[in-house]
């Protein structure tokens, strides 16, 4: 007899309850129907929301097939009443009778004012600021600069706005906004031979293969301008899919928001000022690297400093040669700014303060997590923050009088951008059943209602499970929490694979909010295996001291923690033991090689964009200074390189005799494809069962940002290699 379907309502999505109907899976080509709220504006008054929606479309040009398109909407959002009166009404009409706007439109941004503003890129033409009201071609004109326009900050009345623009060093010297004085660094350019910097200008000389020393310079920097050859004196030269010698900077122009108005340069010289904000309309505060003699690739620390805006001149109120200080938020009035200060190249947290701007007197937010995406209230009396916590992004509130902290969402969910204003709150939020939606609800996040169905349509009818979540404390005393997704069929008489999944960072997190991970979840439940995932000592959204609990420790405390949350689901009965896997990506590449040189109990693996020698990853990865937060140096500092080479996995590599699949971007220099090459080649020499599979162009975002057909391919691989070894007996 056929069960008739059951259907459940979770959180505005329709789903079969996932132990009575398996007929709608979710499949490997899902991936390419999620759709992603990347960004979210909303107009003072709470009465309009815009959003840029991040999705997958064919595409017959791209190798795979796919490529993304971002494209933003606007509509109207119910009001406060509304929200209170109606809840569980469908708001999302309004989504549903919404066009996407012109492509061309890179940012939306509302002014305090009400006025509506956007970033265009024409084509043909650089990215600048204009108002926007209809269409994009009747779009007003404001000032252009000489440069592409990144961001636009307003002043609180509207009138004005800070137009920041990236520069390179060639562009900073010869910048007559941003260096009217025509000079060089005062800092060294690092280029053997050439002290004073003299190759920084622009040579006279007539290029000449054949002529004189200076003819022989000219030649050479004209090949570089034909991407011939790439020439660096940087320290930091890797990009994340390519090298480069090129040194960029951040500067700031003013503009009044009139007819008519020029742009003014608001900063100088030759060092970065990565985000500024209107303190007042005559005082702009901004953040700075810090005004030293060495070069940019050296600095670490930066600084806090009010710029005059009538007089041009700026003045250091935070800062000490010690700290990386970071503008957070400026309030409304501009009388309270937040500020954080991490100290470099140490494995800690950070600080975040509020500051009185009259007498500069700071009061610290106590709370033990990494916080970002700060934002004031509409008065001066509250802040708001998002924190990773225990598995998913939390978002907090601080009520500034007491300082004390509350929670307003839940652990079990990702809140990825949000608003709150007068009585109303906007926010995207991933669950465990959906991807990414936009939400109202009240300022205090309660009575969410969603906003939009960019994935509830598609998803209806899928059969989504939910994961359960398990706790133990291991012999650090450190509480360790790991999820589980149980196929529905499973059970003592009937037993399932399990696969363990495990984080990068080694500082980041898994959870039901995470979005990166939310379709393979459920493609290999699909597939009949059973998923297991967790937060091992060292990962963040857990405190300081959890934080900190790996520091050259990277193989065996982590991975006793993997095995603990695998033995206590093994005990649960279900798990068919002869077919346990396990796969990571990045750290969790390096754990899952850690794991296999030191345990048999995994019928196969997987790694991804891993780091295996940790002594050759100073060379190979754009992300070395790790080595000094958790190890404590580099590999010549006394006593370091016997850490890195106990550390790494290489070193135990003889050891590996489980069937092991490597990954990696050809692209990738966040770790460095090298390093899989040893991995690889070593095993291979050895007559191990392994694989190795490089994706063309491909980065280190690769599982969560990279090619489509790149992304599908690899899910493909990591499950068609572990059924070739899946035990039927």
């Amino acid at each position: 007899m056929k069960i008739k379907s059951i259907f459940l309502a979770v959180t505005g999505l329709i789903i079969l309850h996932p132990l009575l109907a398996q007929e709608n899976k979710i499949k490997v080509s899902d991936l390419t129907k999620i759709k992603q709220i990347t960004d979210l504006k909303a107009h003072p008054n709470g009465s309009e929301v815009a959003y840029a929606v991040k999705a997958v479309v064919a595409d017959t040009t791209v190798t795979g097939g796919y490529t993304y398109k971002t494209q933003w909407f606007t509509h109207q959002v119910p009001d406060s009443r509304s929200i209170r009166k109606h809840r569980g009404a469908d708001h999302t009409a309004a989504w549903r009778d919404t066009a996407g706007l012109d492509d061309r439109i890179q940012q939306i941004y509302y002014g305090p004012d009400g006025r509506r503003w956007t970033l265009v890129k024409g084509k043909g033409k650089e990215q600048q600021l204009h108002a926007y009201n209809q269409g994009v071609d009747s779009l007003p004109f404001y000032p252009a600069v000489p440069y592409p326009v990144q961001q636009a900050r307003f002043s609180a009345d509207g009138q004005q706005a800070l137009l920041s623009v990236r520069l390179t060093l060639s562009d900073l010297v010869e910048s007559a906004d941003f260096n009217p004085q025509g000079l060089l660094p005062e800092w060294p350019y690092e280029s053997p031979g050439d002290a004073q910097n003299a190759s920084l200008k622009k040579s006279t000389a007539t290029p000449d293969p054949d002529g004189d020393a200076a003819q022989i310079a000219a030649y050479l920097q004209q090949n570089e301008e034909k991407t011939l050859a790439k020439r660096t004196n940087k320290l930091q030269f890797q990009t994340e899919s390519s090298t480069t010698g090129t040194l960029y900077f951040t500067h700031w122009y003013r503009v009044d928001l009139k007819e008519g108005s020029k742009a003014t340069p608001l900063t100088s010289g030759f060092r970065s000022y990565p985000r500024a904000e209107f303190l007042s309309d005559h005082q702009v505060i901004t953040a700075v690297d810090r005004d030293t003699l060495a070069h940019p690739d050296r600095i670490n620390t930066s600084d806090i400093v009010l710029i005059d805006v009538d007089k041009g001149t700026s003045q250091r109120i935070i800062g000490d040669g010690q700290y990386r200080y970071q503008l957070e938020a400026v309030s409304s009035s501009g009388k309270k700014v937040a500020i954080s200060r991490s100290l470099p190249h140490t494995l800690t947290q950070g600080d975040l303060w509020v500051y009185d701007t009259k007498d500069w007197i700071k009061t610290p937010i106590k709370y033990d997590r990494s916080v970002g995406q700060v934002q004031f209230g509409t008065d001066d009396a509250d802040l708001y923050f998002i924190a990773p916590s225990n598995g998913g992004k939390v978002l907090n509130h601080v009520a500034l009088s007491s300082g004390k902290v509350s929670s307003l969402t839940s652990v079990d969910e990702g809140i990825n951008d949000y608003w709150v204003g007068k009585g109303k709150a906007l926010f995207s939020k991933t669950t465990y059943a959906n991807p990414s939606e936009l939400f109202v609800a009240e300022a205090d996040f309660d009575k969410a209602q969603p906003l939009t169905a960019i994935n509830t349509s598609w998803l209806e009818g899928k059969t989504i499970a939910k994961p359960e979540k398990f706790t133990f404390t291991n012999e650090l005393g450190l509480e360790v929490e790991y999820w589980l997704l149980k196929p529905a069929s499973a059970s003592a008489k009937q037993q399932s694979p399990l696969l363990v999944q495990i984080h990068g960072g080694p500082a980041s997190m898994f959870g039901p909010g995470d979005a990166g991970m939310w379709h393979e979840y459920q493609y290999f439940l699909a597939k009949g295996y059973g998923v297991l995932y967790g937060n091992p000592r060292g990962s963040n959204g857990y405190g300081e001291a959890f934080l900190q609990a790996n520091y050259r420790d990277w193989g065996k405390g982590p991975s006793s923690d993997v095995f603990a949350a695998v033995d206590k689901v093994v005990a649960q009965g279900w798990v068919d033991t002869k077919n346990l896997y396990v796969t990571g990506g990045s750290y969790g590449a390096f754990l899952t090689a850690w794991i296999i040189a030191h345990d048999a109990r995994f019928r196969a693996a997987s790694s991804q964009r891993g780091v295996y020698d940790l002594y050759t990853f100073f060379g190979s990865g754009n992300v070395w200074p790790m080595l000094k937060r958790y190890f404590g140096g580099f590999p010549w500092e006394d006593g370091i390189l016997a850490i890195l080479q106990e550390q790494s996995p290489i070193t135990y590599a003889t050891q590996i005799h489980t069937p092991l699949l490597i990954f990696h971007g050809e692209n990738d220099n966040r770790t460095g494809p090298t390093q899989s090459d040893y991995l690889y080649k070593q095993l291979k020499y050895l007559g191990r069962d392994v694989e190795y599979v490089r994706h063309p162009d491909a980065d280190h975002e690769i599982t969560r940002s990279g090619n489509v057909g790149q992304r599908i391919d690899q899910m493909l691989r990591t499950y068609e290699f572990f059924e070739r070894f899946r035990s039927t007996n």
